[in-house]
């Protein structure tokens, strides 16, 4: 707890399993805050983020980075974050289900 506490993370212990005690306030200095409003696209919606500040736990972040959601079947969802200025290689692997929209999904997304 007080490592956590140092940290600038809040301490919230739970019976629930799995979940965890120790995270960073919706306030951290720490990640990525959303940059403008989620673009609707015809499988989901995308969104740029920005690192926060220049505070880093694991260093060589990328700011801006792009996540894209696709709302692919009722029971499954795939979110891709990238860094939109540099190409890498992906998987040339192709997933797709019927599409469906959020309201039709069996889970939430906020």
């Amino acid at each position: 707890q007080e490592a956590c506490e140092a940290r600038g993370c809040t301490w919230c212990s739970s019976d629930v399993p799995n979940a965890p005690w120790c995270f960073f306030p919706e306030n951290s200095p720490y990640g990525y805050a959303r940059s403008g409003n989620a673009e609707q696209t015809n499988k989901g919606w995308r969104v740029t983020l920005n690192k926060r500040q220049a505070l880093s736990l694991f260093g060589s972040d990328i700011s801006p980075i792009v996540l894209e959601v696709e709302f692919q079947t009722k029971d499954r969802l795939r979110f891709r974050l990238y860094d939109p200025n540099a190409q890498r290689f992906e998987v040339p692997l192709k997933i797709d289900g019927p599409g469906v929209t959020a309201e039709e999904a069996n889970y939430e997304v906020e």
